[in-house]
């Protein structure tokens, strides 16, 4: 059975996540969508309500769902699906979880990479963030959450550009760049963006052998051998990246990547990795954590393209580069 692609739609208050997401229900490609929002969600659905359904699902005008998060998002999944296959509600091809503008995504995000019951129906497609065009450089700073969000995105939509002078969207687009730099970064106005866009892309973790790799990884722009980055020394949301030409050490990179999540503790949002290892005649593997939890390894059967050079990409904050040089280069090398 394919599994459900789920959508993460976050951004901080006043980002225009409502209106992004008002903006999507009203295209037809949004039908066939159970949307999740939690009991703090700034989103209102009270015009398009047609019925009660259960006691916390309900059915909207244009045949999509929605429903409130009980405190326990693997319970409302779980209560989702039964109701499905027990045609207690209509049938519906993806889910899009919309959170609060003071929540932070990452236990969403563990819950659907580590739950392995929910893993067999599931899987996370995308993470969607919501960025003020206006707003950003200040919430950036007084909100270390605001920028977390986007430094965990996949897909960063950026609001109200019709406000913003263009020099200002320029500054904004180079900043988010540098905080996350295999973001694929959308310009929206009104909250009109086609669903295609950001619906059913599985960019949180492209499938095995797909070319899309190096997008993900955000370093394909990067030919130097050894290490390489590429960001404001002054920064306090880095994107990192390593790069060797030869295969890696098996144990030592799993060493290296536990000693990683462990130092740098919440300052680290996500690693990516392709790299091939010496153990498996340099063989490559696809490595994914968000903060402290790991994807299992994903092995390939080839490599996708041409370039065989190892990658690792560290995303976070105030992160000790040299530190992390160092590790690498004692441990995995």
């Amino acid at each position: 059975m394919k599994r459900i692609p789920v959508t993460i739609l976050t951004g901080f208050l006043g980002s225009g996540k409502t209106t992004l997401l008002g903006a999507l229900l009203a295209h037809p490609e949004f039908s066939n969508t159970a949307l999740i929002v939690n009991e703090f969600g700034e989103v209102s659905i009270d015009h398009l309500l047609v019925a009660d359904l259960t006691e916390n699902i309900i059915e909207l005008r244009d045949g999509c769902l929605c429903c409130t998060i009980r405190g326990d998002l693997v319970m409302t999944l779980r209560d989702l699906w039964h109701k499905r296959c027990l045609d207690e509600v209509p049938p519906f091809a993806r889910v899009v979880i919309e959170t609060s503008g003071l929540a932070d995504p990452v236990p969403l995000v563990h819950t659907l990479m580590a739950n392995a019951p929910l893993m067999t129906v599931f899987a996370l497609d995308a993470v969607v963030c919501v960025v003020d065009a206006l707003e950003a450089h200040a919430t950036f700073a007084s909100e270390p959450l605001a920028a977390s969000q986007a430094a965990l995105a996949d897909i960063i939509v950026i609001s109200k550009t019709d406000l913003a002078a263009p020099e200002e969207v320029a500054a904004l687009r180079t900043r988010l760049t540098t905080v996350n730099g295999g973001a694929e970064i959308i310009d929206a106005v009104g909250g009109d963006v086609a669903p295609t866009r950001l619906l059913d892309r599985a960019l949180f973790q492209p499938a095995a052998g797909n070319g899309d790799l190096n997008a993900w990884l955000g370093a394909g722009n990067s030919t130097a051998q050894g290490h390489y980055h590429d960001h404001d020394h002054g920064a306090e949301f880095v994107a990192h990246v390593i790069r060797h030409a030869h295969p890696l050490s098996l144990a030592g990179t799993a060493v290296f990547l536990n000693r990683m999540v462990n130092e740098l503790g919440d300052d680290i949002l996500r690693i990516k990795g392709l790299a091939g290892f010496r153990e498996k005649d340099g063989r490559p593997a696809v490595l994914h954590a968000v903060r402290n939890k790991f994807y299992p390894v994903e092995w390939l059967t080839a490599w996708p393209d041409r370039d065989h050079d190892s990658r690792l990409v560290f995303i976070g904050r105030h992160l000790d580069i040299r530190r992390i040089d160092e590790l690498f280069a004692a441990l995995c090398v």
